[in-house]
């Protein structure tokens, strides 16, 4: 049963109902093959009985409308419109479908809720859930009332240029709300409710797969930690997570290298007054919807997809939004990340984007600007990543290598040493990082193909 939170298009032979899909005709069948699911003209069926199970008080001759929306790679989503008389529930509504049934669903609103009870950043409401097949879907589903506005990321290249002031000024007052909600350690959010039906919160470590059995440094993990316990834990038990995966691969360096880069950074006061705050972890223009007001102002109206939000350090919620003040409509460059982090505090082309920038700047404040800009910190936020997610990847492999190669080159100038070695020196430490990096991918590329992620 249905749990309620207390806190192109297609025509049915039903009359009581209306479908309807904002995807081509070939992009919903791609969309259906590529992911095992019903086509949308045979799955909208099912949503539309869901909806008379979850709104009873809709009459026989009134319809529910439901839309197929872009999902993603995680979810599919479905937009649901209510007839007026389904009482206090009625309006807009979207229906999140989870296309992975190993999908923690239970994390994933458990931070939406925790967001909402401890932030006044602007998040869609749970109004009913089920986290099992017991329904008209088949399926797990969560639905959220339904955030009104357009997502920047279709919006903003045409906003009138003090509607994108108004989004500098938000955007950094949105960072500033994340970085405000502090924790004593790292990790995910999970809740329970008491028997008043009370959401208590509880926060656990990063999941690790396989989770390694003998982990006498998880006790750790449950009192104050520091910035570098997080990276070392964390590199730990990668390492006997991978030790007891695949105990026949020849034993690889690279999370011990990383371990080391870690101490580094440490050993150069960069986590000095770093803290663990709230981080979105996919905080782009995509999952953020902006509505403009009676008087023409323009109001950031909601934050979407939670679901890879955890507790990390402070710098981790500073990814500069460098597409502020230097927008670009070419979706190649605007994919490539690091080039856009490594430019992020060059000066702007042209008087406009200078101030988008400096409006940025004033909001989020001096003291902070150096997490968003530093190199030093783009590459802790890298390592972090891979302290998240671990080396199951060629592409992580990759990513390790490219770390390792600048953190070398950056690290004397931080620590105030010597100059790097001579070239020759360099030439040697590159092929050693380099080999290492070989010797990874090819342990990975002789792994089961079903337990590596492109």
């Amino acid at each position: 049963m249905p749990s309620e939170e207390t806190n192109n298009s297609t025509k049915s032979t039903n009359p009581h109902y209306s479908s309807k899909s904002s995807c081509s005709s070939r992009v919903s069948q791609t969309s259906s093959s590529l992911y095992g699911h019903e086509t949308w003209n045979d799955f909208s069926p099912h949503v539309h009985e869901l909806c008379r199970q979850l709104w009873p008080l809709a009459t026989e001759d009134e319809e529910f409308v439901v839309e197929k929306l872009t999902g993603g790679s995680y979810n599919r989503i479905i937009g649901i419109k209510t007839p007026p008389s389904t009482g206090k529930a009625e309006g807009l509504y979207i229906l999140r479908i989870p296309r992975d049934l190993s999908a923690q669903q239970a994390r994933e609103m458990a931070i939406v809720r925790y967001v909402r009870q401890h932030t006044l950043i602007p998040t869609p409401e749970i109004v009913f859930y089920d986290t099992t097949p017991e329904n008209p879907l088949k399926e797990p589903y969560v639905v959220y009332t339904r955030i009104p506005g357009h997502d920047l990321h279709r919006s903003y290249g045409s906003m009138a240029y003090h509607h994108k002031l108004a989004v500098a000024e938000q955007w950094g007052q949105l960072l500033l709300s994340e970085l405000a909600v502090h924790n004593n350690f790292a990790g995910v959010v999970d809740a329970t409710t008491d028997n008043a039906g009370t959401y208590i919160y509880a926060f656990r470590p990063f999941e690790v797969n396989p989770e390694p059995e003998d982990q006498p440094q998880n006790a750790r993990l449950l009192t104050k930690q520091s910035i570098l316990d997080i990276f070392t834990l964390q590199f730990e038990r990668w390492d006997a997570a991978d030790r007891r995966a695949y105990p026949n691969d020849s034993p690889l360096d690279h999370l011990a290298r990383l371990t080391t880069v870690a101490q580094e950074m440490n050993a150069v006061d960069m986590f000095d007054n770093v803290y663990s705050s709230l981080c979105h972890l996919d905080l782009a223009p995509r999952n953020v919807m902006a509505t403009t007001n009676w008087d023409n102002s323009l109001q950031i109206s909601g934050v979407l997809d939670w679901d890879s939000a955890v507790f990390g350090p402070c710098f981790v919620a500073c990814e500069p939004p460098s597409w502020i003040w230097a927008w670009s409509d070419d979706e190649d460059k605007d994919q490539d990340d690091d080039y856009q982090e490594n430019h992020a505090n060059d000066t702007p082309a042209t008087p406009e984007g200078q101030e988008l920038k400096r409006k940025f700047e004033e909001v989020v404040g001096k003291e902070m600007l150096k997490y968003f800009y530093e190199p030093q910190y783009r590459l802790a936020r890298t390592l972090f990543n891979l302290a998240l997610s671990g080396l199951r990847s060629n592409s992580a492999f990759d990513e390790t290598s490219r770390l390792l190669r600048e953190w070398e080159e950056l690290r004397p100038r931080l620590s105030g040493a010597a100059p790097a070695a001579d070239e020759a020196t360099v030439s040697t430490q590159q092929a050693s990082i380099d080999e290492a990096t070989v010797l990874m991918q090819r342990a990975m590329n002789d792994r089961d193909p079903s337990e590596t992620e492109e």
